[in-house]
């Protein structure tokens, strides 16, 4: 691997990863840039092209076909974390499982309703979009919303 600084005064720091970016290697440079508590920031993939983000701009993270996705008011993107690596990382942020697939970001919770299910519907806020809280992970949410 080659590591290249070069020192612009004044500049936003940029990290550029070039190389087969599906490689092992390159899945830990990722990782320790998304937990390196210095950034602060995630790394979040769309197509060609990394963003990082801060956590706080999540809504909720979705696991599906084995990929884990953010989700944020811009839109969906891939992460290259594990949902419960996820979940452990940010608890202390807000971020809470409520479901097999899916850590949510409590700041981002309207209202919580039952469903007929045995199940609870999370209202997001500032959309319409509703999130199922499963029977198995409620208790642990309504203990961290009390927190």
């Amino acid at each position: 691997m080659k590591i290249t600084l070069e020192h612009i005064l004044g500049q936003e720091l940029e990290v550029v990863l070039r190389g087969d970016t599906e490689s092992k290697e390159a899945r830990q440079v990722l990782a320790t840039l998304n937990h390196a508590s210095s950034f602060g920031k995630l790394v979040l993939q769309d197509e060609d092209e990394s963003f990082l983000v801060d956590p706080g701009d999540i809504r909720y993270f979705e696991s599906s076909g084995g990929r884990t996705y953010a989700v944020t008011k811009e839109g969906r993107f891939e992460i290259r974390e594990k949902l419960y690596e996820l979940a452990a990382a940010l608890n202390s942020k807000g971020f809470i499982q409520i479901n097999k697939s899916t850590v949510v970001n409590i700041n981002y919770v309207r209202s919580i309703a039952a469903e007929f299910s045995g199940n609870y519907s999370a209202r997001m806020k500032d959309s319409d979009e509703t999130l199922t809280i499963s029977r198995k992970y409620f208790q642990t949410f309504k203990e961290f919303v009390r927190r």
